[in-house]
């Protein structure tokens, strides 16, 4: 009896050497099966989500409403709004957590043609932060919000009023791409890193992990942010099409004022 007991012990034992070993066997298969660690702080997180907001309605209003309609307003007011946000980002990429830093983007060109390239082919190599596609996008934007600005502003004439509107679909293009790359590595590695952005984690060695979320920085990023995008709208004049900048004083046209259309009809009239 006692034989019995110690053979069903020996084979339990063995048992679960070997489901350990078999786990440790699918582990090694299959690397990318990882813990969920934190990778984004919530600066990080409130930027992208303020200026993915401000782009799109900049975007949405620029295409779908006539130029000279009041709402196109709006259009350069979020484009203000956008391009505000990108100042507060080039102070994260400078002194941000890990990942937000412009240290971390891995965009050398060997390493994005080979993502690239793998991406096609097999699947890519995981990167706790951005990986080569999201970086290149990011950079984008962060290019094409400035020179929209400046293009957009109405101080160049038509040359760069011409501009402006391929710059405009330069970035959809890059937005619509970003999209695509983000719906094809869930479907490919079976993570939804979209949701990252929400949680702030991702599947990742543990090593890798940023140490805190910042949530102070967090509330003070979106107090500055939220005080400065309402005196902004605030300082919006529809009728006169104008907008004073908060604390630089500078007064910005948004487009043709009402004074200006009714004396362009006055003179038609006496013409």
């Amino acid at each position: 009896m006692c034989y019995i007991t110690h053979g069903w012990e020996d084979t339990r034992i063995h048992d679960a050497t070997s489901s350990r070993q078999q786990g440790s066997g699918e582990n090694r298969q299959h690397p990318h099966i990882m813990n969920r660690i934190l990778v984004w702080d919530i600066p990080a997180r409130l930027f992208h989500w303020a200026f993915a907001g401000s782009l799109s309605a900049a975007i949405a209003i620029g295409f779908l409403v006539d130029d000279h309609a009041p709402l196109f307003q709006l259009h350069m007011l979020f484009g203000i709004v956008a391009l505000f946000l990108l100042g507060m980002r080039v102070v994260m990429g400078i002194v941000g957590s890990r990942y937000s830093r412009f240290a971390s983007f891995p965009v050398h060109p060997r390493e994005v043609i080979g993502y690239l390239i793998s991406a096609l082919v097999s699947k890519t190599k995981l990167y706790a932060g951005n990986n080569p596609g999201s970086a290149v996008a990011a950079v984008l934007m962060f290019l094409l919000v400035p020179a929209l600005f400046i293009s957009g502003i109405g101080t160049g004439g038509e040359a760069l009023e011409e501009l402006h509107e391929v710059f405009a679909w330069g970035l959809l293009m890059v937005i619509v791409m970003h999209l695509a790359g983000l719906a094809w590595h869930t479907i490919r590695h079976r993570e939804n890193i979209s949701l990252a952005m929400v949680t702030g984690k991702k599947s990742g060695k543990a090593e890798d992990a940023i140490s805190s979320s910042h949530a102070v920085w967090g509330v003070v990023i979106a107090i500055v942010a939220g005080v400065w995008i309402a005196a902004l709208f605030a300082a919006h004049n529809a009728s006169t099409a104008t907008v004073i900048l908060p604390g630089i004083g500078v007064t910005l046209q948004l487009g043709e004022n009402e004074g200006d259309k009714g004396k362009q009809g006055r003179k038609h009239d006496d013409d």
